[in-house]
């Protein structure tokens, strides 16, 4: 076959595969994927009969749906407002999950770094909510910094913030992305947000 019912085929063959997920080609992540979460829910003594199996499964992108959804919240209060939804701007510290570095570049949001300091390897919470302004979307904050695994002081993020808050009438969340240290907080007291 040549000329156009060539590419017709080729048309056709790439689309059987594009209608397949990654899961369909190997079946090594749905497994993974299924342990992990009847492990999770064995810990947490989910009631599952003793040959049952939980379903449940990983999930990507939460933090960026998160972003969006806060961008989203952020433009339909300035636009209430009669202000500008030109500029929105996250607050994160340099050591977040890249996601927020994506999220910034794919959704049209200025990414205001907080840079750390020697012998401080995660946001500083005062830092932050310094950089916080009419603009600001939310503050994302992480519960196991991509750097050594430390939380960040989430407690005194929140006090501060929520004073400037009140003092500004912002509104301005937080956002905790716990993807490497959500599970381990849920733990113990030692491992409690500060």
């Amino acid at each position: 076959m040549t000329g156009t019912g060539q590419k017709l085929n080729i048309r056709r063959r790439v689309g059987e595969v594009n209608s397949l997920s990654f899961c369909c080609l190997s079946p090594t992540p749905t497994s993974l994927d299924n342990r992990c979460v009847n492990m999770i829910a064995n810990l947490f003594h989910a009631p599952v009969g003793q040959d049952e199996a939980v379903i449940g499964c990983g999930i990507v992108a939460s933090s960026e749906s998160a972003g969006l959804a806060f961008k989203m919240k952020w433009q339909h209060r300035r636009k209430a407002q009669g202000l500008p939804i030109d500029k929105p701007n996250i607050v994160t510290g340099v050591n977040v999950q890249v996601c927020w570095e994506k999220f910034a570049r794919y959704f049209e949001v200025e990414l205001k770094e907080v840079k750390l300091s020697e012998d401080y390897y995660v946001m500083d919470p005062a830092k932050a909510v310094e950089m916080v302004d009419e603009n600001s979307i939310c503050v994302a904050a992480i519960l196991g910094s991509t750097f050594t695994g430390e939380f960040e002081y989430l407690k005194l993020l929140n006090d501060l913030l929520a004073e400037k808050n009140a003092k500004t009438a912002w509104e301005t969340p937080i956002h905790v992305d716990a993807a490497s240290g959500g599970f381990i907080a849920s733990m113990g007291e030692e491992y409690q947000c500060q």
